[in-house]
C-alpha cells in the first residue's frame, strides 16, 4: 500500500473487504445466498446513512477537528464505506469501472476533458505545491 494519506480505490476496497471479513486472512467465497443476504444488510445500512446525512446537512453539522460523530463528514464516510462493501461483494473493481463509466459520461455530458487529463492536472498542481514548500 502507498502513502497512508493517498490511498487508491483498490487499497480502500482491500481494507474494507478485510474489515467486513473481520480478518486479514483470505477466506472462502460467499455463496450466492450469503452474498445476497449481506448485500441486503449493506443496502439497508446505506439507506440509513443517507437519512443521517440528510439530517446533518439540514443541521449543517460539520467536523471541526474535535468530534466527527454526528457530522456530514462522518455520514459521507459511512456511505462511501457501504458502497465499497457492496462493490466488494460483487467483485467490482471500482477503479476500472470509474474509467469505463467516465467514457460514457464524458460523451453524454459533452465534457471536454477525460478523467486521465484531470488526474494529470491534479498531479501537476500537487507537485507544484510541494515544490513551493521546499
Amino acid at each position: 500500500m502507498g502513502d497512508k494519506n493517498n490511498m487508491t480505490i483498490k487499497e480502500v476496497q482491500y481494507l474494507i473487504k478485510h474489515i467486513e471479513l473481520g480478518t486479514l486472512k483470505e477466506v472462502s467465497e460467499k455463496t450466492t445466498l450469503e452474498r445476497k443476504e449481506n448485500t441486503q444488510r449493506l443496502i439497508l445500512k446505506l439507506i440509513e446513512e443517507f437519512g443521517e446525512l440528510a439530517e446533518n446537512i439540514r443541521k449543517d453539522s460539520r467536523y471541526t477537528g474535535e468530534n466527527i460523530r454526528g457530522t456530514i463528514e462522518e455520514e459521507l464516510f459511512d456511505i462511501f464505506y457501504y458502497i465499497i462493501a457492496i462493490a466488494n461483494d460483487y467483485k467490482i473493481d471500482l477503479e476500472e469501472i470509474f474509467y469505463i463509466k467516465d467514457c460514457v459520461n464524458r460523451e453524454k455530458y459533452k465534457r471536454k476533458f477525460s478523467l486521465n487529463e484531470a488526474r494529470e492536472e491534479y498531479i501537476r498542481k500537487v507537485n507544484t505545491e510541494k515544490n513551493k514548500t521546499k
